[in-house]
């Protein structure tokens, strides 16, 4: 176990984390718009 090969893992977890937070949080903001349209549509 090299300690210079420690971060490596531990970026790719966090970049992961953050790709799955940003999708995440674009299907809950593309729900919201698609239901308020929803309801401006069938008022």
């Amino acid at each position: 176990m090299e300690p210079a090969a420690m971060p490596q893992p531990r970026s790719f977890t966090m970049r992961m984390l953050w790709f799955i937070g940003i999708w995440a949080a674009s299907v809950v903001v593309v729900g919201v718009v698609a239901e308020g349209l929803k309801r401006i549509i069938l008022g």
